[in-house]
């Protein structure tokens, strides 16, 4: 397993996603110099041109993995309801494909939609973003197979989003081959839900891409509760590791935690202590 960077330090970048072309290699140097040998580029939440020959220079130069995030962008009632939200959450994650290319990144990483009002939806409206994302899925999966690129699905896999359960969310990725579709597994998120992490570990091991790490508690707020450095929370992450060998896992393991340079290294380490212990 390799421990990669998702999330810049605290305070590092001054601006928000989408980083333009400057921000992203400030952040791949950055990761470089805190030791990182492999860095996910994202989220791109947005249509910034992103000069893919450049970035891929830089990280070339720096020897470092990489792979592009497609993150937080689809909100499933208009995604259901609207041509205009379809044509837009398919654009980015087109963009986020042909940025893969470009920088010879072999995964691009996806959100599933998600209801923002946080209340209940009626299964009608659920069964048409559900049908949507679906078709969408299909048509972005064979586009990044002619570019020789795996998409994984983020495991958000609990209300609000559009899968109610984990068995729910792998049903879906299911209906794909393996060599197209894939899993990003998102630790913080999964554990925060009192999702049983054992079984969605089990459930996913074969088709496991990458894992997103982040410490997390059972707080209801996700905003409070999740994104934590590691040891801020209270999950196992050694019984969890031990989990993801046992099922033959051994991927990334990629930071995304809100926090400062001494804590993002602090939490590389402790991941990094256990996986060579």
């Amino acid at each position: 397993m390799i421990v990669a960077l998702h999330s810049a330090p605290e305070g590092f970048l001054k601006t928000c996603p989408p980083y333009n072309n400057d921000d992203l290699l400030k952040f791949v140097r950055k990761g470089s110099s805190l030791g990182f040998k492999a860095v996910q580029i994202g989220p791109l939440r947005s249509f910034v041109a992103i000069e893919g020959g450049c970035l891929k220079r830089v990280l070339d130069y720096l020897s470092m993995q990489r792979t592009v995030h497609v993150g937080g962008i689809y909100n499933a009632r208009e995604f259901a309801l609207s041509k205009e939200e379809y044509s837009r959450a398919q654009k980015q994650i087109h963009c986020g494909i042909t940025l893969s290319k470009k920088i010879s990144s072999p995964l691009v990483s996806v959100h599933p939609p998600f209801f923002a009002t946080g209340s209940k939806m009626s299964k009608e409206l659920l069964s048409k973003a559900r049908t949507r994302f679906l078709k969408l899925i299909k048509e972005e999966t064979d586009f990044a197979d002619r570019m020789q690129i795996k998409i994984a699905l983020e495991s958000f896999c609990y209300h609000p989003f559009i899968f109610e359960g984990l068995h729910d969310f792998i049903q879906f990725v299911s209906k794909f081959p393996s060599e197209k579709l894939g899993v990003l597994l998102d630790v913080g998120h999964l554990y925060q839900m009192g999702i049983d992490l054992s079984e969605a570990v089990h459930l996913f091991a074969h088709r496991l891409l990458d894992v997103h790490v982040h410490d997390a508690t059972l707080q209801k707020d996700f905003r409070k509760a999740t994104h934590l450095s590691i040891g801020k929370g209270t999950i196992n992450f050694p019984d969890f590791i031990n989990l993801l060998r046992e099922d033959g896992y051994d991927g990334w393991l990629t930071l995304e935690i809100r926090g400062n340079e001494r804590e993002i290294t602090e939490s590389k380490k402790y991941l990094e202590d256990i996986i060579y212990a």
